[in-house]
């Protein structure tokens, strides 16, 4: 009775008599284009790469639900990012944090790594990595900011940790990368003003994209088209302005973590299913 009490309470504020969002509506609206996104990225690929045959029209009907459903998926990755910054503004122990991310990094490698490639590969890292590499960069310019009374001394401080981070992410390979890091910490430094995190920060990520560029990193045309998709990203940052801060969700916070390798073993199931039937 209590949880379908509790469950009644999350439903009702989704969104409050101002039209403001919770983080728990927030958290939900990532759960479901993620899943979108993966159900794009690892059963609509797969068969339009081994299966159907290119060019006719069951093909074309995958693909356009593929593209479809990539671009819906863009709005996850800036959510859970969002939902990084108030989880390191609030938790009582960012090294407890960092270890959840950590544990939860290995405990998704194997189906990331099946699903997305077919085989255990080091050449892609999930994104448990690329939010634990923001974390880390977040607390170290929190250090550095704090225990260097410069403003010239901190700024060089953190301006490594940033460049590191980033180096990590990109050595690492994670999801969204460099990039990826690199939003997650504009999205900090920018948390004092929200219609400034809410402009700035998506003009930053998408222009991000060019950072590999002159670095020999990526080809100009792959950062290009990086923004034809990764752009629809842009559409979310009108509901995280509009966020009011409130959970409502209580005693579920491993379920979220494990949402995201259980997520992905129900579509390595699915996929060898329609395998088997087709």
């Amino acid at each position: 009775m209590k949880s379908k009490g509790n469950t009644r309470i999350v439903l009702r504020n989704l969104r409050d008599a101002n039209g403001m969002f919770s983080e728990d509506a927030l958290k939900l609206l990532a759960l479901v284009t993620m899943f979108l996104d993966h159900v794009g990225a690892g059963l609509l690929k797969y068969f339009l790469v081994h299966t159907i045959p290119e060019g006719g029209a069951a093909w074309q009907y995958c693909d356009a639900a593929y593209q479809i459903l990539r671009t819906v998926g863009r709005l996850s990755f800036p959510i859970y990012c969002y939902l990084l910054l108030q989880g390191f503004l609030h938790t009582r122990s960012v090294a407890r944090y960092a270890l959840r991310l950590f544990l939860f990094a290995l405990l998704s490698e194997a189906p990331f790594d099946i699903l997305f490639y077919g085989k255990m590969t080091m050449a892609h890292q999930n994104v448990f990595w690329t939010l634990l590499a923001g974390l880390l960069t977040m607390a170290a310019v929190r250090q550095c900011r704090e225990r260097l009374k410069s403003q010239v001394f901190g700024g060089l401080c953190s301006a490594a940790a940033v460049a590191a981070g980033m180096t990590a992410a990109g050595l690492l390979n994670t999801d969204y990368g460099y990039s990826g890091v690199f939003l997650i910490v504009v999205l900090y430094l920018l948390r004092g003003d929200r219609s400034l995190q809410c402009i700035l920060s998506p003009a930053l990520f998408l222009a991000s994209y060019f950072i590999g560029v002159p670095l020999g990193l990526r080809s100009l045309e792959n950062a290009v088209d990086s923004l034809g998709i990764e752009g629809f990203c842009i559409a979310v940052f009108p509901l995280i302005y509009l966020c009011n801060g409130k959970r409502y969700i209580k005693g579920h916070k491993y379920f979220f973590y494990l949402i995201y390798p259980v997520h992905m073993l129900i579509l390595l199931l699915l996929r060898y299913l329609l395998l088997f039937l087709l």
